[in-house]
């Protein structure tokens, strides 16, 4: 697997609820298309926030980062946003708790993939 990690500093409050609600509503369905396993969202700040990206290997990272994040990481470069960017293989051993299947299944949404 390989995860990738997009911190970014929005410039208010708003921007940044304008952000999640994009990525809820249309670049979540466009991203399970192309291949990516999973997408969370997790806030550090009022303004401040990092999205999660889960992918089954750096091939379908590399597309979806082609397709979709990349022309979104380029338009917060521009907008002079704040933007920390990390990913990579994943390594060892994924430990996964039965309970996580349940949560999600009672937390997320779920999309059909290709």
């Amino acid at each position: 697997m390989y995860v990738r990690t997009i911190k970014i500093t929005f410039k208010d409050k708003m921007s940044k609820e304008m952000f999640v609600n994009y990525t809820d509503t249309k670049a979540d369905a466009e991203g399970i298309k192309g291949g990516t396993l999973m997408k969370l969202i997790f806030s550090n700040s009022d303004v401040i926030a990092t999205l999660v990206l889960i992918f089954p290997d750096h091939k379908t990272f590399m597309k979806d980062h082609n397709r979709l994040a990349g022309p979104i990481i380029d338009s917060f470069k521009e907008q002079g946003l704040k933007i920390e960017l990390n990913d990579g293989e994943v390594l060892g051993a994924t430990a996964v708790s039965s309970n996580f299947i349940k949560t999600l299944t009672k937390e997320a949404t779920f999309y059909k993939s290709d």
